[in-house]
């Protein structure tokens, strides 16, 4: 299993054991939080459309979801759901779309930025996708799905001295043990990348040795060819 690819399991498990998914605050591989039961025909609608994204049925939530903006065109709630469904999907400009719409009609939530940070990245837009999860994590620095794909998004850029940064300040903060192990996995994904960069510019040179980052971000000399984050706390 490749690293990032060990990376999006590992996060996936994170999600499920730790109790967070569905949560707009949080998950990163779910759908916005679970909207509250009631009697109208959007809120019928959109309880449904949950269900749906929470089966990973997203082609029948999109349609689902596109009723409820259709029965209500200003909800902001019903073109959230659409968007995010819509970027699971894959169709990618229509989620941007009613993004985009969402930003005309009120302030963009932390969700909001980091759905459109996703499209972003999936259309190979990196630059605008690096700005759309800064600016979910400006209003919400605890928001671990924006950091880890912000992380993601600066290794595949070459921007590594920030990303590990990002892995530090995620697994700083992190409440749970599973997340602190998904940053550690996380920083060593970042410092694969950046040794096999090294390597394809140069293949002859062996890379010196590196540092251990402990949790208090203090350096100290090691004989690795590897750095890892807070291997104890």
């Amino acid at each position: 299993m490749s690293g990032r690819n060990k990376a999006m399991y590992t996060l996936w498990a994170i999600i499920v054991a730790s109790g967070i998914s569905f949560n707009v605050a949080q998950a990163t591989a779910s759908a916005p939080a679970k909207p509250k039961i009631v009697s109208n025909t959007v809120g019928q609608l959109l309880q449904r459309g949950y269900e749906q994204m929470r089966k990973g049925n997203y082609e029948l939530a999109v349609r689902t979801l596109a009723a409820a903006v259709t029965a209500d065109p200003d909800s902001i709630s019903a073109r959230r759901y659409l968007a995010f469904a819509l970027m699971r999907h894959g169709s990618l400009h229509d989620a941007m779309y009613q993004l985009l719409i969402i930003q005309r009609m009120a302030k963009a939530s932390p969700f909001d930025n980091y759905t459109l940070g996703e499209a972003y990245s999936k259309l190979g837009k990196l630059t605008e996708a690096e700005a759309c999860y800064k600016e979910a994590l400006k209003a919400n620095p605890n928001y671990d799905p924006a950091r880890a794909s912000l992380i993601k998004t600066l290794s595949s850029t070459g921007k590594y001295d920030e990303a590990f940064t990002e892995c530090l300040t995620g697994y700083k903060a992190a409440k749970t043990e599973m997340l602190s192990r998904y940053y550690r996995i996380l920083y060593q994904h970042v410092q694969e990348q950046k040794l096999s960069l090294r390597r394809m510019q140069d293949p002859t040179t062996v890379p010196p040795a590196t540092t251990t980052v402990t949790t208090t971000g203090t350096a100290t000399p090691t004989t690795t060819q590897s750095r890892t984050v807070g291997d104890t706390r």
